[in-house]
């Protein structure tokens, strides 16, 4: 029985637990006996024993064995006595490395994950270590290379997505893409993966717009009709842009079509927890935690639903626990969850920290600007959310989003207010239906006595888009100004649209309560005015009309 072939023929047939049991062993006895196994073997005993712990997941034992193995190939390569036979038998140092910079990133270890690849020769570099030395690249903040290294990938397999969705995000053009990855003119066959890249690189533009129209136009028209990757990116662009409503119905569609998929489940989750879907939010982050409980997305979903529920502490736990399962670096959700959650605690210094770190990541997130935005404001920093906010327009653009944003701030300085107002009427303008700006430009009429513009606004509103809230603040505006009547009709409106309205509810009882109320003052005053008399009137002698008097101002039907 020859050792060496024995130990490959448990390393063949994936015995690797076998093999952690026997090589140490094997290990041990060619140091005390050197001629057991002859070098090159002990070196690839070496490697198999790395591989098998690298299955096992005990990455800095497997780290320490692919070293050794490295190292003593060095020795071998030295002297003479190494011939080809011997080299055969050795695993090529490429494949040592490319497994030991996966030990290194399991132990968070970037820098060291990059120098082992950057080892390997440029011209023995495999597509996949161009495509592992592109992300390490990225991870360590150096673009140029990370660009050099992803167009290898390109040149040797065109249509490698994930590297072009690299290239995109660093800024390469999609002329530039078209002449890499088609030679310059994409075939009829493969227009739709053209479409498909085009829209892409709108999305990372921020040219929301755009990339909603190509991604819309392939999914009702082409080959990608219910395709889950283009729903994800469809629902992600409208995301983007701040249309939840629009995001929702493509990523339900993907979560239904694969629902073993966690890509943008993530974003679901958010667009599901701004609907206050508390019940579709659970049951997606129980789907999502039985798929898997390593990766990030499901208890990003779980997190989402506490906050919704108010259980703050357990949201904390749950968004902390998504941060810990982004590796090598915390993904954007995570870090925007915990930053809100930690916001919603009144924990102000702890979650702008946690902000920052989500716009080095990804500085085209709105939710980022306003949670610093409000913690600036809570923490009474006017100056700090002003420039906040203006950073805003400027990373983002001029979108209704982040001009309602910039004059949330204006609003809070008297000498400011006025300028605010134009920047609301701005936002108004460019999207006519935007709910934030709405509400806050009837809160500074009102709160500059411009009570008609504010009821003016209003009308317009319900007439685009009735809703509870909006009938609701009206009813408000209409009591103060006595008009109660109209009040209680604009009530009434907002519980038909809500009838489990409590606030709505509650008001109508109170105005109910004021008209009774007030009836009955005015009855007892007519009384007074009776004159007194000896004799009681007979029936004939009083005329009391039943609809006279006050009651023929009101509507009886309110009081039924």
């Amino acid at each position: 029985m020859i050792l060496q072939e024995q130990i490959q023929i448990l390393f063949d047939n994936k015995l690797f637990t076998n093999i952690v049991a026997l090589a140490p062993m094997v290990l041990s006895a060619t140091d005390n006996n050197t001629e057991l196994l002859p070098p090159a073997s002990i070196a690839q005993t070496m490697v198999y024993l790395a591989d098998s712990y690298l299955e096992q997941k005990e990455y800095g034992k497997a780290e320490v064995y692919y070293r050794k193995a490295l190292d003593l190939r060095k020795t071998l390569s030295k002297q003479r006595g190494l011939g080809s036979s011997a080299a055969k038998e050795l695993s090529a140092e490429t494949e040592i490395r490319y497994q030991m910079h996966i030990c290194h990133l399991a132990l968070k270890q970037p820098v060291q994950a990059l120098l082992v690849l950057q080892g390997i020769p440029a011209k023995l570099r495999s597509v996949k270590v161009n495509m592992a030395l592109g992300k390490l690249y990225v991870m360590n903040g150096l673009e140029r290379p990370a660009i050099s290294a992803f167009k290898e990938v390109i040149r040797e397999c065109p249509l490698a997505i994930e590297a072009t969705l690299a290239l995109i995000k660093l800024g390469v053009s999609y002329v530039e893409l078209v002449r890499l990855i088609f030679n310059g003119n994409p075939s009829n066959n493969l227009d739709w993966i053209a479409q498909w890249i085009k829209g892409q690189c709108h999305l990372h533009s921020c040219e929301y717009l755009s990339a909603s129209t190509i991604f819309c136009h392939l999914q009702d028209t082409s080959l990608l009709k219910d395709d889950v990757t283009n729903l994800i990116s469809q629902g992600t662009t409208f995301f983007l842009a701040g249309d939840f409503t629009s995001a929702l119905q493509p990523l339900q569609r993907a979560h239904a079509l694969d629902p073993l998929s966690l890509k943008g489940m993530d974003i679901l989750a958010v667009v599901l927890a701004n609907e206050k879907k508390s019940a579709e939010l659970e049951a997606l982050a129980l789907k999502l935690i039985s798929v898997s409980d390593s990766s990030f997305e499901p208890w990003v979903a779980m997190g989402y639903h506490y906050l919704l529920s108010r259980k703050l502490t357990r949201a904390l736990y749950l968004a902390h626990k998504a941060c810990t399962c982004c590796t090598p670096s915390p993904g954007i959700e995570p870090l925007i969850l915990k930053g809100t959650v930690l916001q919603e605690l009144k924990k102000w210094p702890e979650a702008i920290t946690h902000f920052r770190e989500g716009l080095q990541i990804a500085p085209h997130r709105f939710e980022i600007y306003r949670g610093i935005v409000h913690c600036y404001l809570a923490l009474q920093r006017s100056r700090e959310a002003m420039n906040i906010a203006a950073s805003s327009l400027h990373h983002i653009g001029h979108t209704p989003r982040t001009f309602t944003l910039y004059a949330s701030v204006l609003l809070k300085d008297p000498v400011t207010t006025a300028k605010g107002k134009v920047f609301l009427e701005r936002a108004l303008n460019m999207d006519p239906r935007y709910a934030p700006a709405v509400f806050l430009l009837i809160d500074s009429y009102e709160q500059a006595g411009q009570r008609s513009k504010a009821i003016e606004l209003l009308n317009k509103q319900i007439n685009q888009q009735p809703s509870n809230r909006l009938h609701h603040i009206l009813g408000d505006l209409l009591v103060k100004n006595g008009e109660m009547d109209k009040a209680l009709e604009q009530y009434n409106s907002a519980l038909m649209l809500e009838p489990n309205n409590v606030k709505t509810m509650e008001a109508i009882n109170r105005l109910e309560n004021a008209l009774v109320a007030k009836l009955e003052n005015h009855l007892d005053l007519e009384a007074d005015d009776i004159p007194d008399s000896d004799e009681e009137p007979t029936i004939e002698e009083v005329d009391i009309d039943p609809m006279g008097g006050m009651w023929a101002d009101m509507n009886l039907d309110q009081f039924r």
